[in-house]
């Protein structure tokens, strides 16, 4: 195939790469728009999908000239081609900070000390003349993503801006929201008359917060728990807010935050959850107290080193609130090509964590078992008072050496996985019962005698709870396999495997396991975000289930999927792999006679009974194929090991 094609650059071939692109993203929507189901089936469509034959069917049935043309081939010539859209780019924006690593003095984080009471202005003070309460707004860079509004309030869900005359017609009244979604023009501007800023609106937002970061683009359901997506904020948020270079330095203590997200269907959506959930309610179930715990354990380890409250969707405030300034938008974090975030802003969101999260030093205060995330959950509600005068999360609990961190790859260390503060809750529902007693959460394996080893190399392994599919159906032959596992060069070498279930692990015990680990293995999801925070060096084995088309197996050669585009920005070595689906329900006992019987299968399991998603498919190691691609792990990171591994 490779000797068909050509790029538009190289030359040669009968295609180029641009023409297939483009004529294979023509053919979905023309065949999507042509049969896709009609209005009365759209309700429930996909809880009910239809099988293979019947698509193609609905297919054959609404052929027709109009599709043939559509499906016609468009050669790069042509005056319907977009194949230049397809043509090589840049691997990030102009925006972008250039240089490699942050290992220089101009990549030192400001902003991590409280302003000087000379600095700040007086918030409560409302503005005492109408020229005092105007707007300004500018960008802050060439990106077009993010905006400083300064004198500026929030009702709502919009974002109230105050001028008069030529001024106001200067003020933007739609900005451009960016974000791992896509792109979306965010309307909720309005510009009023100066004399509102000091009748309607005459306090400021907080007892000290002077700054507002909005930061848009999210999607409720996702964006707020999924580690994967949270980069997709928290590392170009950092980089804004205390890099010197972008100029704002806003300590943390002085910062509030929220969400604006890509809908207003999903900005109502979230809101009113989030008012629901925050809540006071007299007596409080086990479920609910749970839920609690976990999303202020997420919002702690992940929001509060940016900013001392934490952020809750735009529109929950229960009253207007206004700031001298209100920072919209962030920089595009892409793990394709393009975007801002490149591996130096990725490097510096390092830097800034271990600034503000040193580890646990002798001088400060133990705080009881989640009294943080109890603090926490108090300040989600909206309209809740902000603590004032200390540190109320106690990130010093979070960071190397501190509460939630331990040498996991040993017995003693393995078995704290289990225990409070590091296990958020041991059994979160009735029915996991029943499954931790057929499977255990946390194992600990070694390769042969463990009081042998010269060289140890951990590796981590999670696997999910079957229940959340994308589950390894053979994990016992893994564990059989590792046992007797030898390296053949290295006969002083040991590997220390921790099969994990990442679900109910508290955020920073699970960003001190991916410190510790040299390799991370595990069924492609958000637990291999967590790669972000191996050290360079390290490995990722990402695994698929068959079909998924995300997937080019071999080392580095996935540089902009979601992981392998994660794992080149943050120095990691990646590869991929794809795995039989293990077949559930009336196709367990299928007859398989050849490998093409067992993806065609897999694919009438994703359609007939997975609702159309590959996510959901479980399944079985090949395990030739799994032991070779540990190996190679074993041998791209044993250089790192034998170095010795730094302080992480």
């Amino acid at each position: 195939m490779d000797d068909l094609l050509g790029s538009a650059d190289e030359g040669g071939g009968f295609l180029t790469r641009e023409e297939v692109f483009d004529n294979l993203r023509n053919a979905v929507r023309a065949v999507g728009k042509y049969a896709s189901p009609d209005e009365e089936e759209s309700e429930g469509f996909f809880t009910k999908p239809l099988t293979e034959d019947a698509w193609k069917d609905r297919v054959a049935e609404r052929m027709d000239e109009e599709m043939l043309s559509a499906l016609r081939w468009r050669s790069r010539g042509s005056s319907g081609s977009a194949a230049a859209k397809f043509a090589r780019r840049p691997a990030f924006s102009e925006a972008a900070p250039s240089g490699g690593r942050a290992d220089r003095t101009e990549d030192e984080p400001c902003g991590l000390e409280p302003m000087q009471a000379a600095e700040k202005s007086r918030p409560s003070q409302a503005p005492r003349s109408r020229r005092s309460a105007e707007s300004s707004a500018r960008q802050l860079s060439q990106s077009g993503c993010v905006w400083l509004f300064e004198n500026a309030c929030i009702e709502e869900r919009k974002i109230v801006l105050f001028a008069t005359g030529a001024d106001a017609r200067e003020l933007p009244k739609s900005l451009l929201g960016c974000g791992e979604f896509g792109n979306y023009d965010f309307t909720a501007v309005e510009v009023r008359h100066p004399r509102f800023r000091y009748l309607q609106f005459p306090r400021n937002a907080t007892e000290q917060a002077e700054t507002l970061l909005i930061i848009p683009g999210s999607m409720s359901g996702v964006s707020a728990h999924n580690p994967f997506h949270l980069l997709h904020s928290t590392v170009p948020a950092a980089w804004q807010l205390h890099h010197p270079d972008y100029g704002l330095c806003v300590p943390r203590t002085e910062l509030d935050i929220r969400f604006a997200y890509i809908s207003a269907f999903h900005g109502r959506r979230q809101s009113h959850f989030w008012n629901v959930f925050t809540r006071e309610q007299g007596v409080v179930s086990a479920d609910s107290e749970a839920q609690r715990l976990s999303i202020a354990a997420q919002w702690r380890f992940w929001w509060s080193p940016l900013s001392e409250a934490p952020p809750i969707p735009l529109g929950s405030d229960t009253q207007p609130r206004c700031y001298k300034r209100i920072i919209f938008g962030r920089e595009l974090f892409r793990t394709g090509i393009g975007g801002f975030v490149t591996p130096r802003a990725m490097a510096f969101y390092h830097r800034y964590l271990a600034a503000v999260m040193p580890g646990s030093p002798r001088d400060r205060p133990l705080l009881s078992e989640s009294e943080a995330e109890a603090r926490l959950f108090s300040q989600l509600r909206p309209g809740a008072l902000r603590m004032l005068n200390r540190d109320a999360v106690a990130l010093w609990e979070l960071g190397p050496g501190g509460r939630y961190d331990a040498a996991f790859f040993t017995q003693a260390g393995a078995l704290k996985l289990q225990q409070r503060p590091f296990n958020l809750q041991q059994v979160r529902q009735k029915d996991d019962v029943e499954e931790a007693s057929q499977e255990p959460r946390m194992q600990l394996l070694f390769s042969g005698d463990p009081g042998s080893a010269k060289t140890v190399v951990n590796v981590l392994w999670v696997q999910r709870p079957k229940r959340a599919r994308r589950w390894i159906a053979n994990m016992d032959e893994v564990a059989e396999w590792i046992q007797g596992w030898r390296h053949p060069g290295h006969p002083g070498l040991q590997v220390a495997v921790l099969v994990a279930d990442f679900e109910q692990l508290h955020p920073a015990t699970q960003w001190r396991l991916a410190a510790q680990a040299d390799i991370l293995v595990g069924v492609t999801g958000a637990a291999l975000a967590w790669a972000a925070f191996q050290r360079p060096g390290a490995a990722v084995l990402d695994i698929f289930p068959p079909g998924s088309n995300f997937c080019t197996e071999g080392w580095g050669r996935n540089y902009v999927s979601h992981y392998g585009g994660l794992a080149r920005l943050s120095g990691v070595q990646h590869t991929c792999t794809e795995h039989p689906a293990e077949l559930e329900g009336s196709l367990a006992n299928a007859k398989i006679n050849s490998p093409d019987d067992a993806k065609a299968l897999a694919r009438k399991q994703v359609r007939e009974q997975l609702g159309g998603f590959w996510h959901g498919q479980n399944l079985r190691l090949d395990m030739p194929k799994m032991r070779k691609a540990f190996m190679e792990a074993v041998d791209r990171v044993l250089p790192l090991v034998l170095r010795g591994r730094d302080k992480v």
